[in-house]
């Protein structure tokens, strides 16, 4: 009766074909991250078909069908798995724009989720796109008992460090909102054959950095995701000018 499959099925079988709307959000063109949940639950045989909500409402909707939520481990880390459904945003007020929501379609904490940046459904990496939207309040919900999942075993090698020490990254703080889309990217090389983007920021975001770096043309701040793996956001054009920065909060 309740296939975790199935509903995963329903958001990979409009992956790429709707689009995102807070208002028209009830199909079959277009969704927004709660609808597309709900529709998905409705598949799966978790909830009953006409059950709709939102961000908000979906704790409870959740809960009163069997879910419970996963417990962080003693790192701090969620130990999300396929079929897991997360909620971003505090309970009580993570409604519309205030949260956000999403399914885990694998134990590599992959998820798919109808999202306003890419305008539809997409499958991204959960903690990429968690970190370029602030880190905010998680919560994940799994069906049945919370049963732990076997951690993987500890290699002896050390966890490489983050690319700190790149030659020419200097020092300073700061939130940097751009004025269009922009790439994150894992080095300073501009090439998209060579450096393809991971993810983008768009007009309006904040990017939170800690060192800036000048190279290959351009200008780079820098930042280290929640993996602790440096990211770089070319924001503007090394010509020593401060009115050609592609937004606010970077010298100018």
């Amino acid at each position: 009766m309740y296939d975790l499959e199935k509903m995963i099925k329903w958001m990979t079988d409009r992956k790429g074909k709707v689009t995102y709307s807070m208002n028209a959000r009830l199909g079959p063109d277009s969704y927004d991250c709660s609808s597309a949940v709900y529709l998905s639950l409705i598949s799966g045989g978790f909830l009953q078909n006409g059950t709709m909500g939102n961000t908000d409402t979906l704790f409870v909707h959740l809960e009163k069908a069997g879910w419970t939520q996963v417990k962080a481990d003693a790192s701090g880390n969620y130990p999300a798995r396929k079929g897991d459904v997360f909620i971003w945003g505090t309970r009580g007020s993570s409604g519309g724009a205030a949260g956000h929501t999403g399914i885990f379609i694998d134990n590599q904490d992959n998820i798919i989720h109808c999202n306003y940046g890419y305008n539809g459904i997409t499958i991204n990496d959960h903690d990429t796109i968690w970190s370029l939207n602030g880190c905010p309040t998680i919560t994940i919900y799994r069906y049945g008992k919370n049963e732990s999942i076997p951690q993987k075993p500890q290699l002896n090698n050390p966890k490489p460090a983050p690319q700190e020490q790149q030659s020419g990254l200097i020092p300073m703080k700061g939130t940097f909102y751009p004025d269009r889309q922009l790439a994150v990217s894992k080095d300073t090389n501009p090439d998209d054959k060579l450096s393809p983007a991971l993810d983008y920021y768009l007009s309006g975001m904040s990017i939170n950095y800690d060192h800036y770096i000048h190279s290959n043309g351009y200008v780079w701040i820098s930042y280290t995701d929640s993996g602790t793996n440096r990211r770089y956001v070319a924001v503007g054009p090394d010509d020593g000018q401060t009115d050609t920065t592609w937004g606010k909060g970077f010298f100018n």
